[in-house]
C-alpha cells in the first residue's frame, strides 16, 4: 500500500480499514483529490449496510489516515462508534466537497488540520488499458499490411506478376543478405578489437575498427612505426579478414 513515502492510489482504492483495536471499520472506496494542488484531500470509506448492501459513505480527512505495519490495511485511529455517528451521505447524495463550510465541519469532527495534507504525497497510476493497447498495435500492423499490399499491387499493374514476383524476391533476398553483413561485421570488428586489446603495446583505445565483409579498416593514432606495422600484423592475424585498410597515424608522444 505504501512505497517508501508514497502512496499509490491504485492500491488504496478497496484497501481495508482498521483501528488500532482491530475493528473493522470498512474499506476505501475512493479518493478526493483538490484539482488546484493535486493533494488528496479525503477519502471515501464504506461502511455499515446490512448485508453489505446500501453502505453509507464517509468521507474521512486524509491526514487522519495511515499504512499498518503490516501494510496490509489502512490505519485509522478511531473507535468505531466514533465512524457510526460521523457525517455521511447516501452514495446518490454526494456533498459539495468544495465548500469551506462542509470542510470546516469535517475537520471539527475528526480534529484535523487541512494544511498537513500537502505532506502526504499520493501517485496516481494511469495504465492504458490492455484492449487500448492491442488496439494501437494491430492498428500499426494494418497500416503495414495496406503499404504492403499497395506495394505489391503497384508492381504487379506496372511490371506483370511474373516480373513482380522476382523483384519481390530480389529485394527480400536484398534485406536478408545486409542484416546478415551487418551481423558478420560486427563480428569481425568486435574480434579485431580483441586481438590489438591483448596486445600491451598496442593503444587500443585510440585506435577505431571498422569492417566490411573481410575487409577491416583501421583509424586513429599510434606512438611510432612500429606500433603501426603491429597493429596491422593483429589485425591481419584475425580469422576471416582477407583484407586491411592501415589509416593509422603516427603521432610522436609529447615531452
Amino acid at each position: 500500500m505504501q512505497i517508501s513515502n508514497v502512496w499509490l492510489a491504485s492500491a488504496l482504492v478497496n484497501a481495508p480499514v482498521r483501528n488500532t483495536a482491530g475493528e473493522d471499520l470498512g474499506k476505501i472506496e475512493d479518493v478526493v483529490i483538490d484539482p488546484q494542488t493535486s493533494n488528496i484531500q479525503y477519502a471515501i470509506l464504506s461502511f455499515g449496510g446490512v448485508l453489505g448492501m446500501n453502505k453509507k459513505l464517509f468521507p474521512i480527512p486524509w491526514s487522519s489516515l495511515s499504512t499498518s505495519r503490516t501494510r496490509d490495511y489502512v490505519l485509522l485511529d478511531i473507535p468505531k462508534d466514533t465512524i457510526r455517528r460521523a457525517p455521511g451521505f447516501e452514495r446518490g447524495a454526494w456533498p459539495d466537497m468544495a465548500d469551506p463550510g462542509w470542510q470546516r465541519r469535517m475537520d471539527d469532527y475528526y480534529g484535523t488540520d487541512r494544511r498537513v495534507l500537502a505532506n502526504r504525497p499520493v501517485v496516481v497510476e494511469r495504465r492504458r488499458p490492455a484492449g487500448q493497447a492491442l488496439s494501437v498495435l494491430g492498428g500499426i500492423l494494418l497500416v503495414c499490411l495496406v503499404l504492403a499490399l499497395a506495394w505489391v499491387a503497384y508492381l504487379v499493374s506496372t511490371r506483370g506478376w511474373d516480373q513482380a514476383r522476382e523483384d519481390m524476391k530480389s529485394s527480400l533476398q536484398g534485406v536478408a543478405y545486409a542484416a546478415k553483413e551487418t551481423s558478420q561485421g560486427a563480428a569481425l570488428t568486435s574480434k579485431v578489437k580483441t586481438a590489438l586489446a591483448l596486445s600491451k603495446r598496442i593503444p587500443s583505445d585510440k585506435i577505431d575498427v571498422d569492417s566490411e565483409r573481410e575487409v577491416v579498416t583501421l583509424r586513429g593514432e599510434v606512438p611510432s612505426e612500429e606500433i603501426r606495422d603491429l597493429a596491422e600484423t593483429r589485425a591481419r592475424d584475425v580469422p576471416g579478414v582477407s583484407e586491411v585498410h592501415n589509416h593509422l597515424y603516427v603521432v610522436a608522444p609529447a615531452r
